[in-house]
């Protein structure tokens, strides 16, 4: 536990200091983490070279639609891509590993750039909800399953995972993210104009929690195919990116 907490100091530093730094630094920051993810993701996923290059290449290609507003037309050039690779590779690469691969690279990248999108569109105590929600679900689920678990949720996908955790998640994170609206509002930093806005952040953070349990059960059912505990160990106490 004082491993987990040490980690989580430092890591919270760090990205503070990259909140501070300004926007360019934050953006690269992420790009950063992105491959990173990718990196991780791949190395459960496939043991293909050409799936990886394949996927990398799409990650860029994703990379560069999100910083020039762009990603639709680069989703269509990454489907345009994966076909080709099916068609002058067969019998190289399996249609399965590559297509898993673009779909972690899509599902990895997309939802990641939403962070510096909403910074740039709606500034940084908007996109802090992103981080908060994430974090607050998190931490609540681990205590509430802790104290107050009795019924395991998914047990063949995370067996400590428990229905009262997650329930438990969702409640406190709704309460968290609403009065962090009304301490924005108050202090002048409203997260949207309209009336009661801590109601909808509240709910906005309820739906969120839900969100992220949903995503790391995804990533644990694939953790669990790929007979790994953690996808790397960049954080001690924690594992890696993905973790």
């Amino acid at each position: 536990m004082l491993k987990r907490i040490i980690t989580a100091i430092v890591s919270l530093a760090v990205f503070a200091a990259l909140l501070f730094a300004g926007e360019l630094p934050f953006k690269v920051a992420v790009g950063v983490v992105i491959i990173a993810l990718l990196y991780e993701m791949y190395s459960a996923v496939t043991d293909s070279v050409r799936t990886r290059i394949c996927g990398y290449i799409c990650g860029a290609l994703l990379i560069a639609g999100m910083y020039s507003d762009m990603m639709v037309e680069a989703i269509a050039a990454v489907v345009a891509l994966t076909m080709a690779f099916l068609i002058f590779l067969h019998g190289r690469v399996t249609y399965r590993e590559l297509f898993g691969t673009v779909f972690v690279t899509i599902y990895i990248t997309v939802f990641t750039s939403f962070i510096p999108r909403l910074m740039t569109d709606a500034g940084i105590g908007a996109m802090m909800l992103i981080f908060i929600t994430a974090w607050v679900s998190d931490t609540a689920a681990y205590f509430c399953g802790t104290f107050l678990g009795k019924h395991k949720l998914i047990p063949h996908v995370s067996p400590k995972k428990t229905v009262e955790g997650a329930a438990g998640a969702v409640l406190i994170t709704a309460l968290v993210c609403a009065g962090y609206a009304a301490v924005m509002a108050k202090y002048g930093m409203p997260l949207g104009g309209a009336s009661y806005v801590w109601i909808r952040t509240g709910l906005l953070g309820a739906f969120g929690s839900a969100l992220s349990q949903f995503g790391d059960l995804a990533a644990s059912a694939i953790k669990r195919d790929a007979d790994i505990k953690d996808y790397g160990t960049i954080f001690p106490g924690h594992g890696g990116f993905m973790d």
